[in-house]
């Protein structure tokens, strides 16, 4: 049982707070946690603070309640409101977007906190964007509605960002904050929406209002970094971890989530009795999932492969999309224990970015240096396959008196086989038929250009999603040109390409689609809306297709 202030204590250690000075220095202590290595008592390590200061007055409504209850979906914005008025000049609150109800019931409000230093400064104002000079990270709670503990937790770093201990991080960090991404499942106690799909396999279509919403902040903040706070079922695991693991994703991204940032949030885990895994997945999804039953060829890998999730689409589109999970029993009384676990590892990862804030700056963001280092030829399928140099995985599993066992579990896949591919063109043509597309990859910050006269062009024209044929097209007025060279080149390539896993065709919105037979008997001459332009996009007469999806200057910059 809490006693209202305990769920922030309850570990030995809560939370460093490091001193300008101490983030500077953590660098290089980082080859040390990459290799395994811990650190001995009397180390010259930024000392841990044990207790912070807190207002009883701004404690969250569950540790109010010393989390005998939970914290409502419906009071989050006015919440943070009661919190803005104490922290004016660091916290910024305003609603992301209204959500309507299930069943014609009352509306919901999704908030957005803004955290900086200095009110008016933070991440997506202006001063804090594109051009700032500190890390933004974005933090998304509760995607899934019965997963409580990622809004407890996004409730707690709002407040200790902005009036506790966390602050120091500001000197380094704005932060922006989307405490419940889906009251409306929150309120049922549903994983799913009030449409009955999951969210967190909607960052590719965009049919909830609320990603809608999430991916139109991203095109605006603009963040190095993005965390998604989730829950798991009851596992000897306390913690587990997703990494980007889409093979469309920089390879910088991987690893600088893998190398740099992971192995410290290991060890502060492990410094406090938390057993780690990084994350491991059932394919397909469990029949929880899906309501279908899984076949007898189930198979276990890494952190799933597809875009549709956000840690794999925001990786894409250029941040660190990185899942944090704690084991849950999906009770009220494991709800603190569950809480401070997660609220650990998350304040975890925004000390080593902090700590780390140039090789964060130096690698988030895909500018006109990395992508003219990259290679020419980008993913349209692949799948997870066996590794002879890791032919199983040693995992853990309860028993039926409950007590932890070894298990060794020979279905393993933890390796990813490309098993089709293209190069990037230089630019795509979407025709005016095409609409729907334009409009699916504009709700993802995908930047596009409009042709103002009628040209003819030697084109790539699909025949079948993945094979182009070269040809002579008369390209309409009205079309827009998008092209592969722009922060966002790697999710536009995984959702544009007609032969992608993740593209508009094979996983599209409503009128975008083909049916298997359709993609099986391949396509007539013009019959997609969408041709490639190759080797370099000529002098054509182009101007800013929405005025407002473009950045000021580079993505990332």
């Amino acid at each position: 049982m809490s006693d209202g202030t305990s769920g922030r204590n309850r570990f030995r250690i809560v939370t460093r707070v490091l001193t300008v000075a101490g983030l500077i220095a953590l660098s290089p202590g980082l080859a040390a946690a990459q290799s395994g290595s811990g650190t001995e008592a009397g180390s010259d390590r930024t000392p841990l603070a044990a207790t912070p200061t807190l207002a009883p007055e701004i404690l969250t409504p569950a540790e109010a309640a010393a989390y005998l209850s939970y914290s409502s979906p419906d009071t989050a914005y006015a919440w943070l409101e009661t919190l803005a008025q104490v922290a004016a000049e660091r916290l910024v609150v305003a609603p992301l977007v209204t959500v309507p109800g299930a069943s014609g019931g009352r509306p919901a409000v999704v908030p957005v906190a803004r955290i900086s230093a200095a009110a008016g400064t933070q991440a997506g104002t202006g001063a804090g964007g594109a051009t700032g000079d500190r890390i933004r990270v974005m933090i998304v709670g509760s995607q899934h509605g019965d997963e409580r503990a990622g809004f407890e937790v996004a409730l707690r770093l709002a407040r200790d960002l902005s009036i506790g201990d966390l602050g120091p991080l500001l000197e380094r960090l704005e932060v922006v904050i989307v405490p419940v991404a889906n009251p409306i499942g929150m309120r049922a106690g549903t994983r799913a929406d009030a449409s009955g799909e999951d969210p967190n396999r909607d960052h590719v279509v965009l049919a909830s209002p609320v990603n809608r919403a999430l991916w139109e902040l991203h095109a605006e903040v603009e963040p190095h970094v993005v965390l998604d706070l989730h829950e798991m079922g009851p596992s000897p695991f306390d913690a587990q971890i997703g990494l980007p693991t889409h093979p469309n994703v920089d390879p910088r991204l991987t690893e600088l989530a893998r190398y740099w940032l992971l192995p410290y949030v290991v060890r502060a885990l492990a410094e406090n009795d938390i057993r780690f895994h990084e994350y491991i997945a059932e394919n397909p999804d469990p029949s929880y999932r899906n309501e279908i039953e899984a076949p007898a060829d189930t198979f276990y890998s890494w952190a799933p492969i597809s875009a549709d999730n956000a840690r794999n689409a925001f990786s894409l589109a250029g941040s660190v999309g990185l899942l944090l999970e704690t084991a849950s029993e999906h009770e009220i009384d494991d709800l603190a224990r569950r809480t401070d676990r997660l609220y650990l590892t998350a304040v975890s990862f925004l000390e080593v970015i902090a700590g780390l804030s140039d090789e964060v700056m130096a690698r988030a963001w895909n500018t006109p240096d990395h992508r003219a280092a990259s290679s020419p030829f980008l993913a349209l399928r692949a799948e997870p396959v066996a590794d002879p140099e890791q032919p199983f995985l040693r995992w853990l599993r309860r028993t039926e008196r409950g007590n932890v066992a070894p298990l060794k579990v020979e279905r393993w896949r933890p390796a990813v086989r490309v098993t089709a591919s293209l190069p990037l063109p230089a630019a795509w043509v979407i025709t005016p038929k095409g609409e729907a597309l334009f409009e699916h990859l504009r709700q993802h910050g995908i930047r596009a250009e409009i042709l103002r006269e009628a040209v003819t062009l030697e084109v790539g024209e699909y025949r079948s999603p993945g094979t182009v044929h070269p040809v002579e097209r008369t390209i309409p007025a009205g079309s827009w040109v998008i092209r592969a060279d722009q922060a966002r080149q790697r999710l536009l390539f995984s959702l544009i390409e007609p032969g992608s896993d993740d593209g508009w065709i094979q996983s599209a919105p409503p009128g975008l689609g083909r049916t298997a037979s359709e993609l099986a008997a391949g396509f007539e001459p013009g019959a997609l809306p969408l041709f490639r332009i190759e080797g370099s996009v000529p002098d054509l007469p182009l101007a800013d297709a929405d005025v407002q999806w473009q950045a000021p200057g580079e993505y990332g910059s």
